[in-house]
């Protein structure tokens, strides 16, 4: 089943029928009112095992030509149009040698895989096998907030899910050039920041560049309250500075993304000196295992001294997993399986923990941020803030995401309809109520601009962390 006879384009789904846009206004249910069952997704599961896997893949994610049936391009292509539309391109093109040749009760149990793989709940009837009777069924990519749970965290988050993104204010004012760069020296690619407790910045840029790698300046810098250069260190150890944070001793932890023999694919805590008082991961070795991160992305330390580390910075290569550690390092766990299902991931690229110890973590390649209990319960998925590259929830539960790659061409960071930019809500209900947006003119022109790591300091005062831009530009109120 390739792209042009499959499931992936918009376009492919307008030529089902000119009635579509018809039955989808007509439509009295949505894919969100549990329109199949259980066993019937199970079934569908194994047929499209055996017609469908090796051209759209074990993980729906669509391998060569075949686009993807599952996650944000399969979703934005679909939405508004009926289980018909659906129904009846797949039944008359698929599979691509042999096209309606299974019979209706088996596309309609692959369909209802489908279903369940993206997230759909199943109800207590399996998916009609009658056109006429899908037609009234409207496929809707966003949950409706009439749709969500009862309980208040729940109705809020799909209400302002529901909502139009890049519409909230901008309550505040950028300076560019507030750090103070020492004599010789300017800003590389960062999107590593944080604030210690004295209110001193630290800041891990990529040695002028976007890589530190035979480099020798400091890529860790720490800087004043008011801007000014204090001091750097560790030339030599870090190849790709990526996540940063700072824990409740001031110690900074980094992640270094990159590998080279004998350097790299390592989480480093370092004290205010710039002492390396440990590492987790084995130098150089990029892989996964309980002792060694294929690609570290984020490290977040809670209140315990347990300590996460998100893992797989590249989508359909390698993990996509959080491990866990105790506060000696031991590890306990990791979990993550690549998809787009509820609880699955796809470049887990940011972490922070709210105050009831909830994790969140940015599901960059999937448009979401996923939130687990700290022992991998998978809790909820909130897709409002955008495309998260970076997060930070302060002592009050307010929310902070960057989201530096939502695009509208097709292709790396398909994200139709949002834009670029920081957002700002409640780690509670999941309501968001402001949006900076980024300033880069044209942002769909490459694969990443604006804010990629965030951080908030005790007064509100925002800094985020520029890959394109190579700056950290500070946030302030108007």
């Amino acid at each position: 089943m390739r792209a042009s006879h499959g499931l992936g384009a918009a376009a492919a789904g307008m030529l089902a029928l000119a009635a579509g846009d018809l039955r989808a206004q007509d439509a009295g249910k949505t894919v969100w009112d549990g329109i199949y069952t259980a066993a019937q997704a199970e079934r569908g599961q194994a047929v499209y095992g055996q017609n469908c896997a090796n051209c759209h893949g074990q993980q729906l994610a669509g391998t060569g030509e075949a686009k993807p049936l599952a996650g944000p391009e399969f979703l934005s292509s679909w939405s508004g149009l009926t289980m018909a539309d659906l129904f009846d391109r797949t039944r008359t093109t698929m599979p691509m040698d042999r096209p309606a040749t299974l019979s209706r009760d088996a596309y309609a149990d692959v369909l209802a895989y489908v279903l369940k793989f993206n997230g759909f709940p199943a109800g207590g009837n399996e998916l009609a096998r009658r056109s006429e009777t899908l037609a009234t069924i409207r496929i809707e990519a966003q949950r409706p907030a009439a749709a969500a749970d009862a309980t208040g965290a729940g109705v809020l988050a799909a209400a302002h899910e529901a909502a139009p993104p890049n519409t909230e204010p901008n309550p505040y004012a950028a300076d560019t050039g507030f750090f103070k760069m020492p004599v010789g020296r300017t800003m590389g690619s960062s999107s590593a920041v944080g604030v210690d407790s004295r209110g001193h910045i630290w800041i891990a840029e990529r040695c002028g560049a976007n890589n530190c790698a035979g480099s020798t300046l400091d890529p860790v810098m720490e800087f004043d309250a008011k801007g000014n250069f204090i001091k750097a260190f560790g030339a030599g150890l870090l190849l790709f500075p990526h996540g940063m944070f700072i824990d409740a001793k001031d110690h900074i932890w980094l992640t270094d993304g990159h590998s080279e023999p004998g350097k790299g694919a390592q989480v480093f805590e370092f004290d205010s000196t710039g002492k390396v008082l440990r590492t987790l991961g084995t130098a150089g070795v990029s892989a996964e295992g309980p002792d060694t991160f294929a690609e570290p992305n984020a490290v977040v330390v809670a209140r315990d001294g347990t300590i996460f580390v998100a893992d797989g910075h590249t989508p359909a290569k390698g993990p996509a997993r959080i491990v866990k550690f105790d506060a000696t390092g031991k590890f306990l766990k990791q979990w993550g399986v690549r998809g787009a299902a509820p609880g699955q991931l796809e470049v887990p690229h940011t972490l922070a923990l709210d105050t009831r110890g909830r994790l969140f973590v940015g599901d960059r390649w999937n448009n979401r941020i996923s939130i687990f209990d700290q022992d991998g319960k998978f809790l909820e998925t909130w897709s409002q803030f955008g495309r998260p590259s970076g997060i930070y929830i302060d002592r009050n539960d307010v929310l902070y995401v960057a989201d530096s790659e939502s695009r509208e061409p097709q292709g790396y960071g398909y994200h139709p309809g949002w834009k670029r930019g920081i957002r700002i809500g409640s780690a509670k209900t999941g309501a968001v109520s402001a949006y900076i947006p980024d300033t880069e003119p044209n942002p769909d022109k490459g694969a990443t601009s604006g804010a990629e790591g965030i951080w908030v300091d005790g007064k509100g005062v925002i800094y985020g962390a520029q890959v394109l831009q190579k700056s950290v530009v500070r946030y302030t109120r108007k």
